[in-house]
């Protein structure tokens, strides 16, 4: 297949699911917040009648974020302009795919290079010298704010079952480059599909879905039941029974995260479920800490003494707004939160003896630059000079 025959026909193409990549919305990548809102979402039901005509809970089910919307417009707007609003698109729905469009991608003498194109649907296509057909990039991990990655599903080789391909280039935002995907430098490629990305399977194929999606099923090489992006529903569970109750009632019962006691604890296992725990990490990359693992933020939080000695009390929303873009607070409001529990004229908080009002991030949580991309190192202490 050339090129030029992508604008006649698409031909035989697989169906894709980009890949797990970062977090965090870059608008210019994105449709506006306006036209992405509601893109999936579903209507909430209309609830069932009891014999008095009264309504009764029906079986939980997904409402969408424009039904949160009633009740919780701050929020609403919060999220719009968040990452995790951004976080799975086709390739034709985000301008994203302009960085792509007419490239040749040169990714080192062993990975070769790649060059792309769209057909007149507005769908990407790569091209390697090792595979011999135009391949089709469908769907985009990733709000753009650090990078973002592709991954396709095809029919396994051996069984047909649905495989993912995590593609092999990523497009990285600190510096406008494109390189290899992170995790895939040392990849070995032993068939030609292979040196389009790297393999993924089962259960961490799921999670990739997982991760980016409010709600998807991998059915054969297609997504079914999908719900896009990072919405309400992801981190607070079906919100059927609450719209219910809300609009029966000016005092419903509390939602929460879907369940009535929230922990720290629990918190933090909602959101190391995609930004990773220390179980999801090999033993060795755990001792070591390598500055690669500035990237999974509650492994570092866990290790942190305030976490450790805070009895509970410190967790992600110690600083962070989950609805809310980091980067919509100044560098001196998180000074303040860490202030908030090292006050210097309280006998009972630790306080830095060095700069008690200033430079806490700097110091103790510093941005640290990998290849591509810098993260914070949320492993909160003294550091050791180097």
């Amino acid at each position: 297949m050339s090129w030029e025959s992508l604008h006649r026909s698409p031909g035989k193409s697989f169906c894709f699911v980009a890949a797990a990549v970062l977090t965090i919305a870059t608008a210019w990548f994105l449709p506006s917040p306006a036209s992405r809102v509601g893109v999936f979402d579903k209507p909430v039901a209309a609830a069932d009648t009891g014999p008095s005509g009264d309504s009764v809970a029906s079986p939980p089910h997904l409402v969408g974020r424009e039904v949160c919307q009633e009740c919780h417009a701050e929020n609403f707007e919060l999220h719009a302009h968040s990452g995790h609003a951004g976080t799975f698109f086709e390739t034709s729905e985000t301008r994203f795919v302009e960085k792509f469009v007419g490239r040749n991608v040169d990714v080192g003498e062993y990975f070769g290079s790649f060059t792309y194109q769209t057909d007149d649907q507005g769908k990407l296509y790569a091209k390697h010298a090792k595979y011999p057909d135009p391949f089709e990039l469908k769907y985009v991990l990733g709000s753009g704010h650090h990078g973002i990655s592709m991954l396709s599903l095809v029919p396994h080789p051996e069984d047909g079952s649905p495989m993912g391909i995590e593609h092999r280039v990523s497009w990285f935002a600190e510096d406008d480059s494109f390189g290899v995907t992170p995790s895939q430098e040392d990849a070995v490629p032993d068939s030609p599909l292979e040196w389009l990305g790297l393999p993924v399977e089962g259960k961490g194929l799921q999670l990739c879905i997982d991760c980016h999606t409010t709600s998807a099923e991998i059915v054969d090489q297609h997504l079914v039941n999908l719900v896009a992006n990072v919405n309400c529903e992801k981190c607070h569970g079906p919100g059927s029974e609450h719209v219910r109750q809300a609009r029966l009632t000016k005092s419903p019962p509390p939602f929460s995260v879907g369940q009535p006691e929230w922990t720290s604890e629990s918190e933090i296992r909602l959101c190391g479920s995609c930004h990773r725990m220390p179980k999801d990490i090999p033993r060795p990359l755990l001792r070591d800490y390598a500055d690669d693992m500035t990237r999974f933020q509650p492994v570092g939080l866990l290790r942190s003494k305030c976490y450790l000695e805070s009895e509970g009390q410190f967790k992600c929303t110690t600083c962070h707004n989950p609805h809310m873009t980091v980067k919509a607070k100044t560098p001196a409001e998180y000074v303040s939160d860490c202030i908030a529990c090292h006050q210097s004229e309280n006998q009972s908080h630790t306080h830095c003896p060095v700069s008690p009002q200033d430079d806490c991030i700097k110091c103790h949580m510093p941005e640290v630059r990998l290849e591509h991309f810098s993260f914070h190192d949320h492993w909160i202490r003294i550091r050791d000079e180097k």
